[in-house]
């Protein structure tokens, strides 16, 4: 490997701020020294004596170290803590002077993103570790000011940061653009790779990169483990390391404590809170100083159990693995990096962040049978530990890769990348045409668009009666056809665009069997209806195959539907799969924020349409022997669905809710505790319909029990993020089992809800549809339009009408709020709530740091 000239870029760095994110550059700095490599830091310095921006250089170890003050920038709403004009000229300076080849940020509050573009433009590679979720969350953890957890997608949240809107947006504007400098992104754990894809992180540039534990380090705490004894006897010892910091769940920890007066078989050492003024604890809770970072396997080796009750959202959590390494147990909260070493019930518990009640639960459960408890201590860590001269191995490798370059990819697939690349530059203006209104026009049409507008494409959804639509097509990219029943007017304009001179697309989207008149006399949904209504409606199927017919590509929700659209019409068929949005997830998200109203247990059944009777009907003696044995259980049917004679016994525990508009639906659906989601039979109609009633339910962390169709198979993962249930039995033991366990929902529904976020954020789904556009943009440009096939169309006529050309519009429908809470009203009751928990000490010290911050802003 050649001498390269490597820096590393770091808002805060040792000795001047310790902490998990800044030990990683400083030892990434000396393994780069170490290697032989010219190794540099530039780094943020906090000192209130110094004037801001003074800069200075140093040798540390052999580590060139400059110094840049950036002391009154530490605020989270101060818009020089993330796009600081002044650090960045400074860091041009620099540049100009040091030439490095290769510049690694780190966590670079208050220095600016404005670095990572200079160092792009100075013509250095660029590598990025998010430490945490910063690019994403002004408050750095995905936590609001109240230090409740927001949503793992952020632009999908209701946190009302202080700041307000507008700057929120312009600052998210200016993060994602600093994003387009960076050559490599490189996160701490799985877990918080997946969420800053799911945040609109290209994924291929994203890599998993987890921190190591010094090789030294790593050998005495595995040496501790061993000496620990097998056999214990009197109360178990437990430690928190995480200072009086409230995102560290500190105030949760008391909160907790509190609630456990009478226990007597634990201890609680809580290190660096000795001069937190907290009243009220119980006998049994310590409050030490905090400890030397080399005493940590000693005080390690003092005690079972780790208690991490983090509010905020942790990309890895290195206490959580050196605690593991020595043998101790861990409760943590469900913050995604401690996860990934804690297996709940095995080597520790996992509980919901933010939840003073479950954590007391959790100690409770600890303290109330000992010996089980010990028996999770000294598993170690449910995940490999890596030692930090793997981690650095790799990072110099990936360094050398950037410089050198990578073995080249081969001619054939350097095209086709600059084939698609330049595709994707013709497609400017999508053109939606759709054919209903209601749900499957907002996740088939809107969601798209929205995830499209994203990417930069400009959309526009418009009826196909609509007038204008002509004059649209002449001037769209691509075309969507979505459930367009094929008429006279829609087959001209089909044809006019084939027609045209241009690569226009055109794509059929429907997210139901009914292109298919062969299923005719198979589907126990249309029972009910007259031979006129089924005659009219099947001619409908023959419309909908007909205008699929005519396009050149199908997009469907589901793998049954793309293979069934295969199989019929030979045109290529693409899955993309209904998603989240973000009025709906926005609205999901504020009522999570709220409990659910209290009351007895409550299982829904949300019917969206008039042809779920059957549905119903097939799990309905099941649900019903399950109320005999539970007489406080609820019942909540909604929508379409009506009370049969079967449910008159229950009287009022049978309660109708009308159908929802479906932005009041997520706080109906946050107040049920079981969600059903039955479909009848094997019919190959009800395989093809998506998963949408796990996904909303999912949204407000409400677990759902669903027939083991294809699509509910894929979004659920049975027994974690929800159940599935295809016999009476199975249906009854899914059923029981959630109503029997207050904490099963809850782990349940929150696995549900991390799972909808991560996997169906706007951002993935938008490369997911770019890409579908792409594929048959590039096959009409090389093959040409879909050629007319045997099939006999089906078509009426429908003249273009403005006054039936009305789409449903993509909007948030305000809400009545309580009366605003004005910012001096708010930090009244949090100081009010301070002197309660801590003393008027606390209050001080408070008020003395909020002047300090407002004079070095001023």
């Amino acid at each position: 490997m050649s001498p390269m000239r490597i820096a590393q870029v770091s808002g805060h760095y040792p000795p001047n701020f310790v902490s998990g994110g800044t030990l990683v550059p400083q030892r990434v700095a000396l393994a780069a020294h170490r290697a032989g490599h010219e190794s540099y830091v530039y780094a943020g310095y906090l000192d209130e004596n110094r004037r801001p921006l003074e800069t200075w250089d140093e040798d540390v170890e052999g580590v060139h170290v400059t110094w840049l003050v950036t002391t009154p920038w530490t605020a989270w709403d101060d818009e020089r803590n993330w796009d600081n004009p002044e650090a960045t000229a400074a860091f041009r300076t620099w540049l100009d002077r040091v030439r490095p080849q290769v510049v690694h940020f780190h966590s670079i509050q208050t220095l600016g993103v404005g670095l990572v573009e200079a160092a792009h433009n100075a013509g250095a590679r660029v590598v990025l570790t998010m430490h945490d979720f910063w690019w994403f969350c002004s408050h750095q953890f995905l936590v609001n000011e109240d230090m409740r957890p927001t949503s793992l997608v952020a632009d999908l949240g209701a946190c009302d940061c202080e700041t307000g809107g507008p700057a929120l947006r312009e600052r998210s504007a200016r993060m994602r653009r600093a994003l387009d400098a960076v050559d490599v992104v490189l996160a701490p754990s799985a877990s918080a790779a997946r969420v800053y894809a799911a945040n609109g992180v290209d994924a291929s540039i994203l890599r998993v990169d987890e921190n190591g534990l010094p090789d030294e380090q790593l050998a005495t705490l595995t040496r501790t483990a061993a000496l620990r004894p097998r056999e214990a006897a009197g109360p178990l010892r437990l430690m928190y390391a995480g200072g009086a910091q409230a995102m560290k769940g500190f105030d949760v920890l008391v909160d907790a404590c509190r609630r456990l007066e009478d226990v007597s078989e634990l201890v609680l050492d809580a290190y660096g809170t000795h001069d937190a003024h907290v009243r009220s604890l119980p006998a049994w809770v310590r409050l030490e100083p905090a400890f030397a970072p080399e005493e940590l396997p000693t005080v390690l080796a003092k005690h079972d159990f780790l208690v991490l009750p983090s509010v905020m959202r942790e990309s890895h959590s290195i206490l959580t693995r050196e605690a593991l390494a020595a043998g101790l147990g861990v409760v943590c909260t469900d913050t995604l990096g401690p996860e990934e070493a804690v297996e709940d019930g095995f080597n520790g518990l996992i509980i919901p962040a933010g939840n003073p009640e479950a954590l007391a639960n959790a100690l409770r459960e600890l303290a109330s049978d000992p010996s089980n408890a010990r028996s999770m201590t000294g598993r170690g860590s449910s995940s490999p530990i890596r030692t930090f001269s793997d981690q650095a191995a790799g990072i110099l490798k990936l360094y050398e890769d950037l410089v050198d370059g990578p073995s080249a990819p081969s001619a054939q697939a350097d095209s086709q990348a600059a084939v698609r690349d330049a595709q994707r530059s013709l497609l400017h203006r999508i053109l939606f045409i759709v054919g209903i209104s209601g749900a499957p026009l907002r996740y088939r049409v809107h969601l798209p668009a929205e995830a499209l507008r994203i990417r930069g494409y400009n959309t526009d959804v418009r009826h196909y009666r609509d007038p204008e639509l002509t004059e649209i097509a002449g001037k769209a990219d691509a075309v969507v056809l979505y459930r367009v029943p094929a008429t006279n007017q829609i087959l001209e304009l089909i044809n006019s665009i084939k027609d045209s001179d241009r690569t226009v697309p055109i794509l059929f989207d429907v997210d139901d069997l009914i292109f298919d008149p062969s299923l005719r006399g198979t589907l126990d949904n249309l029972d009910g209806l007259s031979d006129a209504e089924a005659d009219l409606w099947w001619h409908g199927v023959e419309r909908y195959r007909t205008t699929l017919e005519n396009s050149d590509a199908y997009i469907g929700s589901t793998q049954v539907l793309c293979d069934r659209a295969n199989e019929l019409t030979g045109l290529p068929a693409y899955r993309f799969a209904n998603g989240v949005g973000r009025i709906l997830a926005r609205a999901s998200d504020a009522a999570v924020a709220s409990p659910r109203t209290p009351g007895p247990p409550r299982i829904g059944y949300f019917s969206g349409t008039t042809t779920h009777d059957a549905d119903w009907a097939s799990i309905e003696s099941t649900v019903t022997a399950v109320m005999e044995r539970h007489q406080d259980v609820v019942l909540v049917l909604g929508g379409h669905i009506q009370p049969t004679t079967a449910l008159q016994r229950f009287g009022d525990r049978v309660q109708r809710l009308p159908f929802l508009d479906w932005q009041e639906l997520p706080r109906a659906l946050r107040d049920t505790d079981i969600c059903l989601a039955p479909l009848t039979g094997d019919s190959v109609f009800n395989e093809s319909k998506s998963a949408i009633k796990w996904l909303e339910a999912a949204l407000v962390e409400t677990p759902t029990i669903a027939s083991p169709t294809q699509p509910f198979r894929e979004a659920i993962d049975d027994g974690r993020t929800g159940y599935l249930a295809k016999t009476p039995q199975e249906w009854e033991r899914a059923l029981e089992t959630l109503l029997e366990s207050p904490r099963v929902r809850a782990r349940v529904g929150a696995h549900a809800r991390r799972e909808a976020l991560l996997n169906y954020s706007p951002y993935l789904q938008a490369v997911v549809y770019e890409n579908i556009l792409i594929d048959v943009a590039l096959a009409v440009r090389e093959h040409g339009h879909r050629a007319h096939s045997g099939w006999k169309d089906v078509a009426d006529d429908e003249p273009f009408s403005s006054v039936d050309a009305r789409v449903d519009a993509y909007v948030a429908v305000p809400v009545p709020d309580a009366p605003p809470v004005s910012r001096t009203h708010r930090m009244l009751l949090k100081t009010q709530d301070l002197f309660q928990r801590e003393g008027a000490v606390a209050v001080v010290k408070r008020a003395v740091r909020v002047i300090r911050r407002t004079v070095a802003k001023r």
